[in-house]
């Protein structure tokens, strides 16, 4: 019988937390159930097992992700989402490493789910670089670019390759400056 007011998104909840606290190497579904206080086949309940709660887990993720990037591109254009969209990216991943590793495992998970919050994702970089050009090659080439970018700085930032002597922050949007002054000046037709 499940624990009187335990929902899964309670469970999913619980989960981003201890995958925060011990990484993702370290979530078990026992140590699930001992955060949550419960037996672990009480979680069957809620989930069917470690690759649906994976799955959760990065839905969970990539719309935090989107909301984050919504938030910033609000009342901005072009250049200036671009930007915003970058540092709400980076700061993101400072703040849940762990959940964006579960990004990072979509392509493997097969779930329709995670595709359809993925191309949520995708189609706000899609809306900022369509102010640029209408042509769809051209924005799914910037987009990967742009995604390219990113992911390659967090990954770095993460791993430690930046030391103090110069400000990551002010390194990542001179990086998406000149993404920006390549994509105006270079590719884009007006």
């Amino acid at each position: 019988m499940p624990r009187q007011g335990l929902k899964t998104e309670t469970v999913v909840k619980a989960a981003a937390l201890l995958l925060e606290e011990s990484g993702y190497e370290n979530l078990t579904l026992h140590k699930l159930a001992s955060k949550l206080d419960i037996k672990p086949a009480s979680l069957y309940t809620h989930i069917n097992g470690i690759d649906e709660l994976y799955v959760s887990l990065a839905d969970m993720a990539l719309n935090q992700l989107s909301d984050r990037m919504l938030n910033a591109a609000k009342g901005k254009e072009r250049g200036d989402a671009l930007r915003a969209v970058a540092a709400a990216y980076c700061e993101y991943v400072k703040q849940n490493p762990e959940m964006y590793q579960m990004i990072m495992k979509i392509p493997r998970s097969n779930s329709e789910e995670l595709v359809k919050s993925g191309r949520a994702v995708k189609s706000i970089l899609f809306d900022i670089l369509s102010q640029y050009t209408k042509d769809k090659e051209k924005i799914i080439f910037y987009s990967r670019y742009y995604h390219s970018i990113l992911h390659g700085f967090v990954s770095l930032d993460q791993a430690g390759f930046f030391d103090g002597t110069y400000s990551s922050d002010a390194s990542l949007l001179s990086i998406i400056d000149d993404f920006i002054d390549r994509f105006e000046k270079f590719e884009v037709s007006p």
